[in-house]
């Protein structure tokens, strides 16, 4: 019976060591399940604001910072020594002030964000840019620019209904009184984007300079429905309420700002310095347009040696130039307007022609293609990894 018994306590033993062995098994696989599903479930949530590489996640970095260090070994990021110079009102003193942006160059660089759940692309890192951000004003700022266009707009609506008259019988539209006026502040393209597409509205049907019956006349658009693709509320978290300069050109010869004389170099100057027509200087706000400066620098060619930003951005729509244009990722082949309108005419505004070069001549009741231009927060960060490259196929991701 002793061995029995004896026998019997090892059977009990050995149940008791295997339970435990079982337990201690199934709580292992527990622990490394809950791990398993926590790292999944972490990237899976976060996915558009982290990178994975080599199974860890990547924090995203602060967007100026990142920019700043790739352009180290990025040579499709260059510095462009910009600068401008004013005349002090108190002092009479002139002063300089130098940005030295770093500015995307080239015919096609990894310059793509997802930004609204479409493609834009980074302009570059824009220094001393006044904002309403906490930390204050003059921060380095990313600037981004829509990469497909938002439509055909004029400039300025010239024509207002009560002085709009239609004739039936030719379905033909009358402007008996013509407003001729190049304020951003109170152009049709400023309300367009800071009233209907920020809040995702719809414009109402609107006055127009439009091509009908092989030519062109005044008449009724169609509504703007900007409700599928105005801005979400997560990207109006990411752009500062930001200074844009709106100093302009003339179309005087002999005048230093005269259109057919400036370079790269020398539009930078007039944006931010040459007031015209009683026009502000400057305008804050969410979404503007880009100068004909982001144009002049970004592109890298050469003619016979010489930077394009320094060949008078008018003729390079000349053979000679050319290399300007082609080696340029803002050159589209569109006509499409900039922000920047005549100091001496209130007529026009600046557009960047399909053929290449900036021109001053186009009235403003004419429509162009837009491309809406914003400021990130300097808080900002980006995310960048085998899967947010810049490329157009894995573009950055931005979070906060």
């Amino acid at each position: 019976m002793s061995r029995l018994h004896k026998f019997d306590y090892r059977i009990k033993d050995n149940r008791k060591r295997n339970t435990l062995l079982i337990s201690i098994c199934l709580l292992t696989l527990i622990v490394i399940g809950i791990k398993l599903y926590n790292s999944y479930a972490k990237f899976e949530v976060v996915s558009d604001s982290y990178e994975m590489i080599n199974g860890k996640v990547v924090e995203p970095v602060n967007a100026v910072e990142y920019l700043t260090e790739l352009a180290k070994t990025d040579d499709s990021l260059v510095y462009d020594g910009a600068q401008y110079s004013y005349t002090d009102t108190e002092t009479s003193e002139e002063v300089t002030i130098v940005d030295n942006n770093l500015r995307y160059v080239g015919a096609n660089p990894n310059n793509y964000v997802k930004f609204n759940n479409e493609l834009w692309r980074i302009i570059g890192v824009m220094n001393n840019v006044d904002g309403g951000e906490v930390s204050g004003d003059g921060a380095s700022r990313v600037k981004l620019i829509r990469a497909e266009s938002l439509g055909s707009f004029p400039y300025r609506e010239d024509c207002l209904n009560e002085n709009m008259s239609y004739d039936s019988e030719n379905d033909t539209y009358t402007c008996i009184k013509v407003i001729n006026d190049n304020n951003w502040e109170s152009s049709t393209i400023n309300e367009i984007l800071n009233n209907y597409y920020y809040n995702k509205g719809t414009h109402p049907p609107y006055n127009a300079y439009i091509y009908k019956n092989n030519t062109y006349q005044y008449g009724k658009t169609a509504s703007i429905d900007f409700r599928n693709n105005g801005l979400n509320n997560t990207s109006k978290n990411l752009i500062e309420n930001a200074k844009y300069y709106l100093g302009g050109y003339t179309i005087d010869t002999g005048d230093p700002n005269d259109i057919s004389l400036m370079t790269a170099t020398d539009w930078y100057n007039s944006e931010r310095t040459n007031q015209g027509n009683n026009n502000s200087l400057n305008w804050t706000g969410y979404i503007g347009l880009m100068y004909p400066s982001d144009y002049g620098y970004a592109s890298n060619g050469l003619v016979l040696d010489n930077a394009c930003k320094t060949i008078v951005l008018n003729t390079w729509n000349n053979n000679a130039n050319s290399n300007c244009k082609n080696s340029d990722w803002l050159y589209l082949g569109h006509n499409y307007w900039g922000i920047t309108p005549g100091a001496s005419s209130k007529s026009y505004a600046v557009s960047l022609r399909s053929s290449g070069h900036v021109f001053g001549y186009h009235q403003t009741k004419q429509a162009f293609i837009i491309k809406p231009v914003v400021y990130l927060k300097s808080t900002v960060k980006i995310v960048a990894g085998p899967n947010s490259d810049g490329s157009v196929t894995k573009p950055y991701k931005l979070t906060i």
